[in-house]
């Protein structure tokens, strides 16, 4: 070996921003200029930040910190994992919406009008308290969950006095589409400290179009309506968090991304979410999707968007750049990443057990095939010695089973659900190569990485990386 050569330890490369980003086994990421990755690669010595982060990245052979890795490693492979912590309740199939895009509905598979009745939610509250996890997520979905609200209260109530048996910590949240809300419905999720997340797809003439209500009239003013509500409504209920929106991007979207944007931000709303759209349901056809470079194209004007607001001291973010970004700057297990059944379950109204909301709505549109169990007939122990269970668990690591995520320098901060590529390839496994969300997501952080590289929009970024949510 030269003299004075800093061999790197093992590492994945791609080109992206305005040089190299570098990413190692223990989901360390480091963006590199190129003249500073020719240097690294070529085991020569890099000066500044960038030297300083690869060194405590565990990339350097010469400063390896073998314990800190290790405890990095046993971290990203989930060697503390007590059990899932995040669970999503379907407590209905009922809704009163008609969105062009619905995930947990097709014309093959229409909804059957079920409720989750009061035992079986009883059931799914002492089922997911048999992991081991804190703190715990309790998330109620539908159809629209606000139909089925009188199970919604028992289950916050029941999971409430278990967590506080126990000495749980515990959280709620409940999708909605606000649309059904009233003042004894939002006082109980005000005192019980339930965060509200709806749908948001943009101005009024873009939601209400992708958005219809079943019974007429716009549901873009009732969202705007119960925002303002739900606003004045916290500085009584200092628990009751800020109201979060995702929006789904359709073919509708592309041309107005600055627009919506903007919309967010004139109704209160500081973190901006987008939404792909799923091959379920309704979403599987009519002419709504998109290609990735198009939604890379959207979203990089969306993303622009929000950091010149931002730089002019507007509090929006982008969440999925502000995620990515803290990984980079702070290290430490990526926590956004969607894991099937290691760390999130989802219920069906009939208490079936699936490993995430996806293969959830993947049933309610007519294939069961990610079932797992029952809630009141099975047990999480027994669910996780199945086959499939354990199967799903190695999904979660796609380095371990596919062989283009196992070259990708984006591998410790993605993932690729199951149950798409189920619906989008007909595989569990998927082909990462020929994948539409790889691209996607590929994408998207090529474009954070370039705006990363940029001195003033990277200034946005870090302030970003230090919001929660």
């Amino acid at each position: 070996m030269k003299k004075n050569r800093i061999p790197p330890s093992f590492f994945r490369a791609c080109r992206a921003g305005r040089g190299r980003f570098v990413s190692n086994e223990t989901g360390r990421g480091v963006l590199l200029s190129e003249k500073d990755h020719r240097a690294f690669a070529g085991g020569r010595r890099v000066a500044g930040e960038p030297g300083a982060r690869l060194a405590a990245g565990h990339f350097l052979r010469e400063n390896l910190d073998m314990p800190a890795a290790l405890a990095d490693l046993r971290s990203r492979y989930l060697g503390d994992w007590p059990g899932p912590g995040v669970h999503i309740v379907s407590l209905t199939d009922r809704c009163n919406s008609r969105c062009s895009y619905c995930a947990v509905s097709s014309p093959s598979a229409p909804a059957s009008g079920g409720d989750m009745p009061a035992a079986m939610a009883d059931g799914v509250v002492d089922f997911m308290f048999a992991s081991g996890t804190a703190p715990l997520l309790l998330e109620f979905q539908g159809g629209e969950p606000l139909l089925n609200f009188g199970v919604l209260r028992r289950m916050v109530r029941r999971a409430r006095a278990r967590a506080a048996k126990e000495g749980r910590e515990l959280h709620f949240s409940v999708v909605t589409n606000l649309t059904l809300l009233d003042r004894e419905k939002l006082a109980f999720l005000a005192e019980e400290g339930v965060t509200v997340c709806t749908s948001l797809d943009g101005p009024a003439a873009l939601h209400d179009a992708q958005r219809p209500l079943a019974r007429g009239g716009s549901s873009h003013a009732l969202v705007e309506k119960w925002l303002g509500r739900i606003a004045a409504l916290r500085a009584r209920y200092p628990g009751f968090e800020a109201p979060n929106a995702i929006c789904t991007v359709t073919r509708r979207s592309l041309a107005a991304p600055e627009a919506i944007v903007d919309e967010f931000v004139r109704l209160g709303l500081e973190r901006v979410q987008f939404g792909p759209l799923d091959p379920f349901g309704l979403a599987a056809g009519g002419g709504q999707g998109y290609s990735a470079a198009e939604f890379a194209a959207f979203y990089a004007r969306a993303l622009d968007r929000m950091l010149e607001l931002a730089a002019r001291g507007s509090k929006v973010y982008e969440k999925g750049a502000r995620l990515f970004v803290s990984q980079l700057v702070g290290g430490g297990r990526p926590r956004y990443r969607n894991l099937d059944l290691a760390v999130r379950l989802a219920y069906g109204p009939d208490g079936s057990v699936y490993p995430s909301d996806e293969a959830r709505m993947l049933a309610a549109s007519g294939d069961g095939f990610f079932r797992l169990g029952s809630a009141l007939s099975s047990d999480l122990r027994s669910l996780l010695r199945l086959p499939a269970a354990r199967a799903l668990l190695l999904s979660c690591f796609q380095e371990l089973t596919s062989p283009a995520c196992a070259r990708c320098a984006f591998v410790p901060y993605c993932r690729v659900s199951p149950a798409y590529n189920y619906a989008a390839q007909g595989s569990f496994w998927g082909d990462m190569a020929s994948s539409g969300r790889c691209a996607l997501y590929k994408a998207v952080f090529g474009t954070i990485l370039d705006r990363f590289s940029r001195p003033g929009s990277r200034r946005v970024l870090e302030k970003w990386a230090a919001y929660e949510g």
